[in-house]
């Protein structure tokens, strides 16, 4: 899960992900895991789906970590998008697979250690340790909810590294028609087709005609990690003067009105998750089929994903109040530890706000959502984002960095 502008790429060579290019994505990663804490700090002290505040916060937490989905999507597929459209060779798979396990493994492995000494996580010194180490507690009931619980998405996020250099010397023998827009045309039908597989996964499991469980894994969660590699493919057609630049220039020249078109994404995709919530008059978005409510909340998630990010990716050199905001220090450095703040922010928020969880881990807790008896919320919030920060920038300078320091060698 863990990139001031330069100048714009010639066509036939696109900056790899890493370059001083993107590094307004290390401050999308910074706002999405706020919003992951905030969503948490909200359950623990009930503020979650109360009023109009906290649904907007049931659905922000969730979106945000579907971000981070797309922005794997994207920075990771980039390199094999662009050598393919400038007949490069694609990038070397054993550097590839070992930047990757440079990347998540040593921290992810010292936070799961620890945590299990203290507060004592549940089951990873158990027989079942070999699933937690091995990002496999996903594809088991018995351990899907244990260990560190959000590390399920680091199941997807490995399954999907795995995978992702054979998806790209797949797609790159087809080819749909000729012309010099071929590669264009094949890249985002393939993504179309499993981006649709993934649909269905979802749908199914809005239907209970599959486990939930499913749905969690790459199988369901691909929808949101083909939008960030369907980006990244537009971001090399665009470097290479292949998309329509009008459209381009529309989004490079606009990025406050992406942001606000996420913002009337978000609020839709709350109105109908929470009906009667957010906005008490808009009845209309819900349906009483699960099915129809599961496709406008994957089609309004894209939407706000794609429209947040999207300041990001075209014309990052150009102004605007969206690439203001991201090019603030503090974000950028909250984005640069994010990882860390992802492994350890739930163990800390539990210990903070409960006074015991045995279901997650075996300490006594502070208590601290009992004691604070004004803004609650807002205070523990703080409190764990300041908490969390810290030990993520122990585990960034400490254990993250020698290790990331390694990835070319």
């Amino acid at each position: 899960m863990t990139a001031a502008a330069s100048p714009a790429p010639s066509p036939a060579v696109a900056p790899p992900p890493g370059s001083p290019r993107f590094a307004l994505f290390d401050s999308l990663r910074g706002i999405a895991v706020l919003c992951i804490i905030a969503f948490h700090v909200s359950s623990i002290t009930g503020a979650l789906s109360a009023g109009a505040a906290g649904n907007a916060l049931a659905v922000l937490g969730p979106q945000a970590l579907l971000q981070f989905f797309v922005i794997s999507g994207f920075l990771l597929y980039r390199p094999f998008v662009a050598a393919r459209a400038s007949g490069a060779p694609r990038p070397d798979s054993r550097r590839y697979a070992r930047r990757r396990v440079l990347r998540i493994v040593p921290a992810y492995w010292v936070a799961l250690t620890v945590l299990a000494v203290f507060p004592g996580i549940a089951g990873v010194f158990g027989g079942d340790w070999w699933r937690y180490y091995f990002f496999l507690q996903v594809y088991s009931g018995d351990t899907a909810g244990r260990g560190i619980p959000v590390a399920w998405s680091l199941c997807v996020e490995v399954t999907f590294y795995l995978l992702l250099p054979l998806w790209a010397v797949g797609v790159r023998r087809l080819s749909l028609g000729s012309g010099p827009r071929a590669w264009l045309r094949t890249e985002l039908c393939a993504l179309v087709v499993i981006a649709s597989c993934g649909v269905a996964v979802q749908m199914a499991a809005a239907r209970n005609l599959i486990s939930d469980r499913v749905s969690t894994t790459l199988l369901g969660q691909i929808v949101w990690l083909s939008l960030g590699m369907a980006l990244a493919v537009a971001s090399v057609a665009a470097d290479r003067g292949e998309l329509n630049p009008r459209a381009v220039r529309a989004v490079s020249d606009h990025p406050g009105l992406c942001w606000l078109g996420a913002g009337a994404a978000f609020a839709a995709l709350t109105a109908l998750l929470h009906p009667g919530g957010l906005f008490g008059i808009v009845q209309t978005l819900t349906t009483s089929q699960p099915v129809g409510k599961t496709i406008a909340a994957i089609a309004l998630g894209l939407a706000l994903n794609a429209l947040i990010v999207a300041p990001a990716i075209f014309g990052e050199s150009a102004g605007g109040l969206p690439r203001r905001v991201l090019a603030l220090a503090p974000l950028a450095w909250l984005g640069l530890v994010s990882y860390g703040m992802y492994l350890w922010h739930l163990a800390i928020v539990e210990l903070l706000g409960l006074r015991a969880d045995p279901a997650h881990f075996s300490a006594a807790g502070l208590g601290l959502a009992e004691r604070i008896e004004r803004l609650t919320t807002p205070v523990l919030y703080v409190i764990a984002v300041a908490a969390s920060a810290a030990v993520a920038a122990v585990s960034y300078y400490v254990i993250e960095l020698p290790f990331l320091r390694r990835k070319e060698r």
